[in-house]
């Protein structure tokens, strides 16, 4: 199993989302939608108001890898934000939320992660949610699943823990 180091412990996406917070809401919103979500950058820039079902908090991702189309969930405090900001920036429906091109995402997110202490690409925030997922015992079909991924093998990645994580684990268990 290839070993992943490219991962943000929570605290570090709470400092880069500290850090974005008082720039305004669009930087702010993509850090925090990437990390919530696990989308991909390329999903990410595509999302419009019209992918983000509120009622339900789910954004559907129609131009996934491969050409798949997958159902994300977002937290409701996400979902008002996002809604938030479409309307303040007058956007349509199918308009793009965050019409930027992949190296000024990349920039961003660079940006606040040095802000915060850390290197970081928008890969990370997925790997970050993925691993994140993983620590609190969500079993890996289902982030098969979350992350649209149509193998498990791609999955198990993830499945890496620190000596930390597997003592608190072995710790609870009564032997």
């Amino acid at each position: 199993m290839k070993h992943l180091s490219d991962y943000l412990e929570p605290e570090q996406v709470h400092a880069m989302l500290d850090a974005a917070r008082v720039s305004g809401p669009r930087d702010y919103l993509i850090i925090k939608t990437l990390w919530e979500t696990g989308m991909r950058a390329s999903e990410l820039l595509a999302l419009t108001p019209s992918d983000i079902e509120q009622k339900h908090e789910v954004i559907t991702i129609t131009n996934g890898k491969g050409g798949k189309e997958r159902r994300v969930l977002v937290k409701s405090e996400t979902v008002k934000e996002l809604f938030s900001y479409a309307s303040q920036k007058g956007l349509g429906n199918d308009a793009k939320l965050f019409p930027l091109k992949r190296r000024q995402l990349y920039n961003i997110i660079k940006k606040y992660g040095a802000l915060a202490g850390v290197t970081v690409h928008p890969h990370t925030l997925r790997h970050s949610f993925a691993i994140n997922l993983v620590r609190h015992n969500t079993d890996i079909r289902r982030v098969q699943m979350l992350l649209g991924h149509s193998s498990l093998n791609v999955t198990s990645v993830y499945l890496q823990f620190k000596e930390s994580d597997l003592r608190q684990i072995y710790d609870a268990v009564p032997f």
